[in-house]
């Protein structure tokens, strides 16, 4: 009889109700566990390593085969170093897993990490000295070391070519795509959508953007590529907004002098941190989703809005343009004259159907499948 295999997963990211793109990834990858239509050859035993006890949605309904170690006793800053370290010292799994960015010093020889992207990179501006110099390092190191490198498109596997100059080869690097959660979907109630807008005090037409305003997720030029569309199309969008949904990020400064100066600063609605349950129907309620981000690892938000039947504008190049296919309108982010035009171009609603089709290829459910085959082969 063959030994059950022992995976361990640093999942302390993911273990927070308040989750972005690595924490939501982190936190799906965990639910995906008591998935009963994976299909893999063998039922390894799960080991899932934390900081603090499991929050509810983690927690309920956990399968036989998952442990949960919290491991507490300080340091927190660099915990995953020193007390992840030191579990994986005394007590390491056959396999390691670590799907938010930065393994421990210490690991077992079969340890896998997800790299979500080199940013820090290309926008070094973003990041502070720390942040800048740990992923780079982290990036570097897990190519030089470990067993398999997990990332999330084809556009990361090439900047980490960029980026890390050494001889091993790519092979060892692996692209499993993300997805959605299934909440972002098509909704029938018009009385609920009516009451998420006048919460948040938006009214239709509106074109919808979600991400940090900051330089990265290229917010300005979509403020002004909203003042365009403001110009061409007085009629039908004489009282349309531009909502803005995200916290602050780098060059907020610019963000907000751009509002200040705008001539429709007063169609400019900025609601801050929408609740998860709430952002589906505004997802749904708008007419077009922007997203002319200037990098993406993947770009969670494009399938969001595919999945809501709300047509996208997205940028040609980085992840973008992978994740969306040949389904979204695709602009030079650069170019804010061409992000206005693309606005136009979806707001005719082509792409709808076609949105709808590409996303039923993405689930977490198929993410976390070819992930275990990833950590089980020998």
């Amino acid at each position: 009889m063959s030994k059950q295999i022992t995976i361990g997963i640093d999942i302390s990211r993911g273990n927070t109700t308040t989750r972005t793109g690595v924490e939501e990834y982190v936190f799906q990858i965990v639910a995906s566990i008591n998935n009963k239509q994976l299909t893999i050859n063998s039922t390894p035993k799960f080991i899932l390593y934390t900081r603090e006890p499991l929050i509810e949605e983690l927690a309920n309904n956990l399968p036989d085969n998952v442990c949960v170690k919290v491991l507490t006793w300080p340091p927190k800053r660099f915990w995953t170093q020193v007390r992840l370290s030191w579990e994986m010292l005394f007590h390491a799994p056959d396999v390691l897993f670590v799907p938010g960015h930065v393994v421990p010093l210490i690991h077992p020889k079969k340890t896998v990490m997800t790299v979500h992207d080199v940013a820090s990179f290309s926008f070094p501006k973003s990041f502070n000295w720390f942040e800048r110099w740990y992923s780079l390092w982290s990036a570097k190191y897990a190519m030089k070391t470990l067993w398999k490198v997990i990332v999330p498109s084809e556009f990361t596997k090439q900047e980490l070519q960029k980026v890390v100059t050494v001889d091993k080869k790519l092979s060892s690097v692996h692209v499993v795509p993300l997805a959605y959660d299934k909440k972002f979907r098509v909704i029938e109630s018009k009385e609920k959508i009516e009451e998420i807008l006048n919460t948040y005090h938006i009214q239709k037409p509106f074109v919808l953007s979600v991400g940090r305003l900051e330089a990265k997720k290229n917010t300005v030029r979509i403020i002004h590529a909203f003042e365009l569309l403001k110009k061409r199309q007085m009629g039908k969008w004489a009282n349309g907004q531009l909502v803005l949904v995200g916290g602050r990020g780098h060059g907020y400064e610019d963000v907000e002098k751009a509002i200040k100066e705008s001539p429709y600063k007063n169609d400019i609605i900025l609601p801050g941190h929408v609740s998860d349950p709430d952002l589906p129907y505004l997802m749904h309620a708008a007419d077009v989703f922007v997203f002319p981000s200037l990098y993406e690892g993947f770009g969670i938000p494009i399938l969001e809005a595919y999945a809501c039947g709300t047509p996208v504008v997205t940028s040609n190049g980085t992840s973008c343009k992978e994740v969306a296919g040949d389904v979204a309108v695709l602009v030079d982010p650069l170019d804010v004259d061409d992000i206005a035009s693309g606005i136009e171009q979806a707001m005719k609603k082509e792409y709808v159907e076609e949105g709808l089709e590409r996303v039923k290829h993405f689930s977490w459910e198929k993410t976390m499948e070819k992930t275990l085959h990833l950590l089980l082969e020998e």
